[in-house]
């Protein structure tokens, strides 16, 4: 899928753009971010996960697995 339907999903969903993390489980991982420095209090850290033309939000489990298993890695 090409980036920019995966930043049309995120401005679908309140963001303005992505950044890309990496793969987690077969899947794209991108972190949605708002435009400008202010501080947005949104709840888990969601992410944005795309698997050929599947494109979907992250539950919150698997927002921390993510989060979990991709520091590991490092």
């Amino acid at each position: 899928m090409d980036k920019a339907a995966i930043v049309q999903f995120a401005k679908s969903k309140g963001y303005y753009d992505v950044i890309y993390n990496g793969e987690w489980r077969s899947y794209d991982v991108y972190e949605p971010v708002f435009q400008g420095n202010e501080v947005h209090y949104v709840g888990p850290p969601l992410a944005i996960l795309v698997k050929g033309d599947e494109i979907r939000m992250s539950t919150v489990e698997e927002a921390f697995e993510i989060l979990d298993e991709m520091e590991t890695e490092e």
